[in-house]
């Protein structure tokens, strides 16, 4: 189903996702690969701007399998946007959100096992200011969770976002977002706004649960004001989606999603920072080939054959 019947692949590792776990799954999933008949090129990465260069000089259509965290592999699908390859994501971070979200196997060795059936999906990305992410961009007191999450002495796996949220609700004061989607601005006190593609981030809050990642749209979800336990309370909601229900949550969908604030922030993408705010973030609408179950939770529309990247991200 997938079209990958064996042959060359290139396996890029992060090897330091999920305090080295990628590599430590490094071996299980070469054999997967070699037992589904592929012969694998291993590549072992220094950075996430060389993920991004390795996708970007791979032949179009080639396979690429994708070893990491969520920021890992939304720094391979920079580059397989701009060449046409198509990604096989495998779980080998903490959270790993983005594969949850697509319903692959979050063990690699399974997920390879599983190829046969699984179908190429044309991706949208996310960028900001030219950053591309496939999951969620977030900016608030959710990135003051990220910095706390990501210093954890102990490896937390999906219980990492839990306590950095917890630990960032002391710090957090009268902040105050200016968002503008698709020309529409609102001033407003709040505890932070969340812009998916994938929509699903920190180790299964599904932040922005109706987000679709083909349907050319960001989905922006934001906290308004609300009391310490109302914060909690609405992540603990997050894990079920049931949280845009509350009063003082706002749900948009736009193409182009402006934030600045009246404190210095910094926005992050797929759990890695972006830079300070204000920030810009657009949608590169079917920019990337990903292979996923063809019922994927993920997508809205019927998959389609071929795919090319758009004009803003290529």
């Amino acid at each position: 189903m997938s079209g990958f019947a064996g042959g060359p692949v290139l396996l890029l590792v992060n090897p330091t996702a999920g305090r080295g776990r990628g590599l430590r799954l490094l071996p299980r999933a070469v054999r997967a690969l070699e037992a589904a008949g592929f012969t694998a090129t291993v590549s072992v990465t220094d950075s996430l701007d060389q993920a991004t260069e390795r996708t970007r000089a791979a032949a179009r259509g080639s396979l690429v399998a994708v070893l990491g965290g969520d920021g890992f592999l939304g720094a391979a699908a920079a580059g397989a946007a701009e060449s046409g390859a198509v990604l096989l994501p495998l779980a080998g971070g903490r959270g790993n959100d983005t594969i949850r979200r697509l319903g692959l196997d979050l063990d690699p060795a399974k997920a390879i096992g599983r190829i046969n059936g699984l179908a190429v999906r044309e991706l949208d990305l996310g960028l900001v200011d030219g950053r591309a992410y496939l999951g969620v961009a977030n900016v608030g007191f959710d990135g003051l969770a990220n910095e706390y999450g990501n210093s954890a002495r102990m490896n937390l796996g999906p219980f990492t976002y839990l306590y950095g949220g917890l630990k960032a609700l002391v710090l957090w004061r009268n902040v105050r977002f200016t968002l503008t989607v698709d020309g529409r601005s609102s001033t407003f006190p709040g505890w932070f706004i969340a812009v998916g593609n994938v929509g699903q981030y920190g180790g299964g809050l599904r932040i922005c649960p109706e987000a679709k990642a083909d349907d050319g749209l960001l989905d922006v979800v934001s906290l308004g004001r609300a009391t310490a336990l109302g914060v909690a309370l609405t992540f603990l909601r997050s894990y079920r989606g049931s949280h845009l229900r509350q009063a003082n949550i706002g749900s948009l969908r736009g193409r182009t999603v402006e934030i600045s604030a009246n404190k210095p922030l910094n926005i992050y993408a797929d759990g890695e920072m972006a830079g300070p705010l204000p920030a810009t973030i657009r949608i590169g609408t079917r920019a990337v080939g990903v292979l996923a179950p063809a019922d994927s939770p993920a997508f809205g529309r019927t998959r389609t054959t071929g795919f090319e990247a758009d004009p803003a991200v290529a």
